[in-house]
């Protein structure tokens, strides 16, 4: 990505495109966009083909409720609808798809290097880390760049538990100029934060230039505010807002009018009016830190007196014309940093591999982390020109390679660099190293199971996807990040947690890309179902939905058949082959599928990929009301599944609504 002004800062997403629920929505976008892309089709300057994809999205997903009626305007909202996307190296300025991007389609992505085998994500998880990793911030002149992420991973491998907001800004104030002993002295120099030695702001004001644009001479802003009526035009020259400069620019304009206004004529009707523009919510952004510029007297005691004095410290008020202006830049770059710190997160979210929890941020995995950067002297920026490499379809940003690969690293470089980091751990092979790690992470995860998700409140959540009247709070306690029907299929996974009283790993049976705080992002894409749970000689999968009687059959019935046949033909190939059983469960359960369920135990059934067949499979439902009565009952896993079984049809015959009824009950008892 490159700057587009000197005033403009880092942005990993775009404005246009502010989302919750990323991962799964860049899926789908990026589905559409390459089914559109297909058969060499154009896309700059072709207003039809852009408005063509819009249309198709809106048509097509729920991700917009908006209609346009003209071309051009269906055309804009194609282009700023896939902005974002481009900044990832899924896709090209030209709108073509990646090779990283068709291999996340596809479900085909580059084997893991040894290094990211103990990382312990997701697939979804690792197309972000690897490409966030690649991605480069560029100036002005696109002649350097320096690398955002890679930044913050190093910064993340020296310091623990730092407070999220100051990251965030520290990250966004960063210039694309700086060169690599610039920006490791910025990490270096933490330290005096870190170790309560300064606080965040000296720290910025002594180690990060934050004047980001060229200095302007005084004189230029004094001649400006000379004239009568200021000019406007050469106003906006200086006091700049993006996209909405003809809005904002009158309402910036008004306000410095109002305020050299009573600056040289104090009295009544100036403060007043002065008071009056200031609380417009743009200029609080533009020129007081999102708050109004003036601490203002109440009204029994407003006068020009008390207001000169309460704020007397004001640069606005008792500064030079020069101040104004300075002032203004430092709001709104504040303003930006607040606007693109929140997408930042969520986007860096994505790679499942940075804790942000509770207003601090972790690396989980630093001491890994921090032997890697000790080891090798990993470029933070460079001079590689923007067009031989975000204009080029063929770097590595659009590569579908490895972390290690894409940072020019060989294999016995980072061999070796992992048997020293063994050798402080006492461990003898990569195994061993991988196992170490997902034994943490598994202990980190029971701990905030128990911790964020009581029985009390997963009965509660259950309750919440029954009625449906109450989405808000489920993803306040669970999270934003992630689709309500994804967060029901989480919500499911711990209810097995307790139900199983911890007997199978419930994290690794989850088929959905988590958080590095374990919490749920998007249900991974592919042929499998939604939770797999593995045990010694079975195996249980979950399906789960919260479609209702009306759509269970067009939505749920073939594909968890499908799911189900699948997974039973792969156990029966195990060298112990398992026995496989298919869970269904939904707030509510339409008799005919639940019965064509229960007539599947006696058809020949294929493997939708290969020419595996299965004798019949066993597929049972539950609604989330017996869920939680088996909760509440303290019912364990094994009760369940030898409930069912020892109800299975034995000879094939008519199966009469109402046959489920007596099993539950027998569950329940």
């Amino acid at each position: 990505m490159k700057l587009k002004n000197e005033s403009s800062v880092l942005n990993f997403g775009d404005t246009s495109f502010r989302r919750k629920k990323y991962m799964s929505e860049y899926r789908t976008v990026l589905g559409i966009l390459a089914r559109h892309m297909a058969n060499n089709q154009t896309w700059v300057k072709n207003q039809e083909s852009q408005s063509e994809f819009y249309s198709t999205v809106v048509e097509t997903t729920d991700l917009f409720n908006r209609s346009e009626e003209s071309d051009s305007k269906l055309a804009k909202r194609g282009r700023t609808l896939t902005n974002s996307i481009v900044k990832t190296g899924l896709i090209d300025e030209k709108r073509k798809i990646s090779d990283a991007g068709y291999a996340w389609l596809n479900n085909n992505l580059a084997e893991r290097d040894t290094f990211e085998k103990v990382l312990d994500i997701s697939d979804d998880n690792l197309i972000f880390f690897r490409q966030w990793s690649k991605v480069r911030l560029y100036n002005v002149d696109g002649d350097h760049y320096i690398k955002p992420f890679l930044f913050l991973l190093k910064f993340l491998s020296v310091y623990k538990r730092v407070p999220q907001d100051d990251l965030l800004k520290l990250l966004h104030l960063l210039s694309p100029n700086l060169n690599d002993s610039e920006m490791n002295r910025i990490i270096k120099s933490y330290k005096h934060v870190s170790n309560n030695e300064m606080i965040f702001s000296e720290y910025v004001e002594k180690y990060i230039n934050t004047d980001r644009e060229k200095t302007i001479n005084s004189n230029k802003i004094n001649e400006l505010f000379s004239e009568s009526p200021i000019d406007k035009n050469e106003f906006n020259e200086y006091f700049k807002n993006g996209k909405s400069i003809d809005k904002a620019g009158q309402i910036y304009l008004n306000f410095v009018e109002s305020l050299l206004s009573f600056k040289n004529n104090p009295n009544n009707v100036t403060l007043v009016e002065l008071i009056k523009v200031s609380k417009n919510e743009k200029v609080k952004k533009a020129f007081g830190n999102g708050s109004n510029p003036f601490v203002i007297p109440k009204v029994h005691d407003l006068s020009v007196e008390s207001f000169n004095e309460k704020n007397q410290e004001n640069a606005l008020l008792h500064g030079n014309n020069i101040d104004i202006y300075n002032t203004f830049k430092i709001s709104k770059l504040n303003d930006l940093i607040k606007e693109y710190g929140d997408m930042t997160y969520r986007l860096t979210n994505l790679a499942g591999i940075i804790s942000y929890d509770n207003k601090l941020v972790d690396l989980p995995l630093q001491l890994y982390f921090a032997a890697f950067f000790k080891k090798f002297n990993i470029d933070l920026s460079g001079d590689e020109p923007y067009a031989d490499y975000d204009g080029n379809l063929h770097s590595m940003l659009y590569a579908n390679e490895s972390f290690t690969t894409s940072l020019g690293l060989e294999k016995h470089q980072v061999n070796l660099m992992l048997k020293e980091f063994m050798s402080e751990l006492n461990l003898t092979n990569i195994n061993e190293l991988i196992i170490h790690f997902r034994n943490e992470n598994d202990k980190r995860f029971k701990e905030m199971v128990q911790k964020k998700f009581p029985k009390a409140i997963v009965i509660r959540l259950l309750k919440d996807f029954v009625t449906r009247n109450n989405d808000s709070e489920i993803k306040k306690l669970v999270s934003e990040n992630a689709p309500i029907a994804d967060i029901f299929e989480y919500i499911l996974g711990i209810c097995w947690f307790y139900i199983s009283e911890g007997k199978v790993n419930i994290r690794k049976s989850f088929k959905m890309s988590l958080d590095a705080n374990f919490l749920p992002l998007s249900h991974a894409a592919g042929y499998q179902g939604d939770i797999e749970l593995r045990y010694k000689k079975k195996t249980v999968l979950l399906e789960a939905t919260l479609m209702g009687k009306s759509t269970q059959k067009r939505g749920e019935l073939e594909p968890v058949i499908r799911h189900t046949v699948n997974l039973t033909a792969e156990d029966n190939e195990l060298s112990e082959p398992r026995t496989t059983q298919t869970i269904f469960v939904a707030s509510e359960l339409d008799d005919n599928v639940i019965n064509i369920f229960r007539s599947t135990n006696f058809i020949e059934l294929h493997h939708s990929v290969n020419n595996k067949t299965v004798n019949g499979v066993n597929i049972f439902a539950l609604s989330i009301t017996d869920i939680i009565n088996i909760l509440n009952e303290g019912v364990s896993d094994n009760k369940i599944v030898t409930t069912i079984n020892d109800n299975l049809m034995q000879i094939p015959s008519i199966i009469r609504t109402g046959w489920r009824d007596n099993i539950v009950s027998d569950i329940l008892n």
